[in-house]
């Protein structure tokens, strides 16, 4: 299949690769000149740099040649929006990366019928590698090397006040899901800032665990 992929980033990087690998036919358009240069040097595939709510950029993509668009940068509304325009260009199949359950709802409403939420996603993907869950607080995974925890943010912990996108030990451990000190579900963003009493779904790397929990508690 023809495939474009819009944002370059963590999630784009892994479509490229995987689906390089199942011998589809790849572009990239990404709206940083860096990135799109990163990738034309790494990645056998045609590179597009463009902003994906631009009628210009996207007609000069010609997005009706491909069989499927995917839009996964790090904005919801983009995404959202470069996928709509995309369908109104002849793009029979689109699917939107979006954090956001209510952009995810306003999106299906709006024709977009495949939206993926990376951390659900995650989340799903992990339950279904566990073996004999039993609904503990902790669980360990099995041969990946990671345990599925649930963290409250203490008052004093060192993270208070800081974004995500800006704590240690990040290849250790990854939020799924957050919950603020009433129970409300927020949307997960890099720019999220830690607050005390969140309560923190998280997977962590197998002999971090200790390391990780005196951060947030």
């Amino acid at each position: 299949m023809r495939i474009i992929i819009v944002g370059a980033g963590r999630v784009g990087k892994t479509l490229i690769r995987e689906l390089k690998e199942d011998n589809h036919d790849i572009a990239v358009m990404d709206l940083d000149e860096d990135i799109c240069k990163e990738i034309s040097n790494e990645y056998d595939v045609l590179v597009f740099k463009g902003d994906v709510t631009s009628i210009d950029d996207l007609e000069n993509i010609n997005p009706k040649e491909y069989d499927v668009f995917i839009c996964v940068t790090g904005d919801d509304e983009k995404n959202i929006l470069g996928c709509l325009l995309a369908k109104e260009m002849g793009v029979k199949k689109v699917i939107a990366r979006v954090s956001d359950p209510r952009l995810s709802r306003i999106a299906h409403k709006l024709g977009i019928s495949e939206i993926i939420c990376p951390e659900e996603a995650v989340a799903e993907k992990i339950s279904k590698l566990i073996r004999g869950y039993s609904g503990k607080i902790e669980e360990r995974i099995p041969y990946v090397g990671v345990r599925r925890i649930q963290i409250k943010v203490g008052k004093d912990a060192p993270v208070i006040g800081k974004k995500i996108e800006d704590l240690p030990l990040k290849e250790s451990w990854m939020i799924i899901r957050i919950r603020d000190k009433d129970g409300r579900y927020i949307p997960f963003s890099p720019s999220v800032i830690i607050q005390p009493d969140y309560v923190l779904d998280m997977i962590v790397r197998e002999g971090c665990i200790d390391a990780v929990k005196s951060l947030f508690t």
